[in-house]
């Protein structure tokens, strides 16, 4: 074993159909969707405000990557501009970020499973069905890290093709057959908490897995120049792809029906079943389960390259900065692995325990809900960073002030008046919160102490 990545060897399509398996529209689709779908009938201008916002969150990023490029990610565009203190900070609120993910989509899922079955097929199983189904895809996509960067990106990028080329098929012909087509749905029809709780639990989660591909610093070609240009393509890919399926579930479900969208838990399913038919559906759930392996890829990849980076900075043990025959994180990819597993299994149990299989669904919603207020800190902290080594007026400071505010306002609107499972993950949040400052102040501790026998 070394601590070295292997160097220059994405290149720009590399990177974005790489970062694409965690934006996947696919799941968007019947995923996210079910969560922006709180917004009601304003879901297609939920997404619309997510791609705003990460069009002037991505400018940070674009910014950053064109001076600085590793495998810290984030946290080392935060601790350019706002010392260590900021970069332990974000370390691990990106930890929590992507595990969030991995269990959200775990969740989701399982939750799915019975209920698409029985609708298409009539058969009714266990829902731990899901559970086995959802491990034998995980196996290969973390065995793929394991392997190395370039067997991922390959995969990504033909898995990727045929996923756009299946979602806007399914839209059009869900628009075309549609009766229920109107620009209503960029109004906010169901008010501005609505509005606002379904851009901070969906639409701006759909578009955060842009930033997985900012820990690949150290291993694509040109990195200031294509992780940048990489960003800002795979945002307007997703935009434009996302804000065509959520105008189509929506008036495909029924602009006066959304109330009940999320009570159906397989909206997307009776869509696609009432508009073409139960074969291109049942195609479509078999596909959906296909898609965990680019999801959980494209994380796992950009958690390894944390923890990684956070071992070689002395944030985490030094043995996991080593890296196998593959040039991957081996010990990191294991850690991540191990975080996964007790997670799930810990959540899965109160929430079974509590509500039986309904409870899948609140901790999908709960993950979710902190997956999205995890990157939204990140993101501040983030755009604080930027402004304060800032070149441009413009670009360093406006920008990133106005994105900040789109932010809090979005976290204003999830807070007020917090009903289950959400007041349980803003807790969670506050608690991890604390735990990353305690683990700063005591490494800031020791390091000052060694310091001072070394003197």
């Amino acid at each position: 074993m070394n601590n070295n990545l292997k160097s220059n060897i994405i290149t720009l399509p590399g990177l974005i159909f790489q970062g694409m398996g965690q934006l996947s529209p696919l799941f968007t689709f019947d995923g996210i969707i079910s969560v922006a779908a709180f917004a009601e009938g304003a879901s297609p201008l939920a997404f619309l405000i997510g791609l705003i916002a990460s069009l002037l969150t991505g400018n940070t990023l674009y910014q950053f990557s064109k001076r600085t490029a590793s495998a810290r990610g984030y946290y080392g565009y935060s601790k350019y501009g706002l010392g260590n203190h900021a970069g332990v900070i974000t370390s691990y609120l990106y930890l929590l970020y992507q595990i969030a993910n991995l269990v959200f989509i775990m969740s989701f899922f399982i939750m799915i499973f019975n209920p698409a079955l029985l609708y298409l097929t009539g058969i009714n199983v266990p829902f731990y069905y899901g559970i086995l189904l959802i491990i034998v895809i995980a196996i290969p996509s973390f065995f793929m890290i394991y392997r190395g960067i370039v067997p991922s990106f390959k995969s990504q990028i033909t898995i990727n093709i045929i996923e756009i080329i299946f979602v806007v098929s399914v839209s059009v012909i869900i628009i075309l057959t549609s009766k229920d087509n109107s620009l209503i749905v960029f109004t906010p029809v169901s008010g501005y908490k609505n509005l606002f709780l379904g851009f901070i639990t969906g639409s701006f989660l759909a578009y955060t897995g842009y930033g997985s591909i900012v820990p690949l610093g150290e291993e694509a070609k040109a990195p200031e120049k294509n992780i940048s240009l990489s960003i800002i393509i795979m945002l307007l890919i997703i935009g434009a792809l996302d804000l065509l399926i959520s105008y189509a579930l929506v008036v495909g479900f029924g602009i006066n029906k959304m109330g009940s969208f999320t009570n159906t838990v397989i909206p997307a399913f009776i869509v696609i079943k009432t508009h073409i038919d139960v074969y291109f559906s049942m195609f479509f759930f078999a596909f959906n389960f296909f898609i965990i392996y680019t999801l959980f890829n494209t994380i796992g990849t950009a958690i390894t390259r944390n923890i990684y980076s956070m071992a070689r900075d002395g944030y985490l043990p030094d043995k996991f900065s080593k890296t196998n025959k593959y040039d991957a994180p081996q010990n990191a990819l294991l850690l991540t692995i191990i975080i996964f597993i007790i997670t799930t299994a810990v959540s899965s149990i109160i929430f079974y325990s509590s509500f039986g299989v309904s409870g899948f669904l609140y901790q999908f919603i709960f993950f979710a809900t902190i997956s999205t207020m995890s990157t939204l800190i990140i993101h501040l902290i983030v755009n604080s960073s930027l402004s304060k080594v800032h070149k441009s007026l413009l670009y360093d400071i406006v920008i990133p002030i106005i994105s900040s505010i789109v932010i809090l306002i979005a976290m204003y609107y999830a807070v007020i008046d917090l009903a289950f499972p959400f007041v349980y993950a803003g807790i969670i949040m506050v608690l991890y919160i604390a735990m990353a400052v305690i683990i700063d102040l005591y490494m800031a501790k020791v390091s000052k102490e060694t310091k001072a026998v070394n003197a």
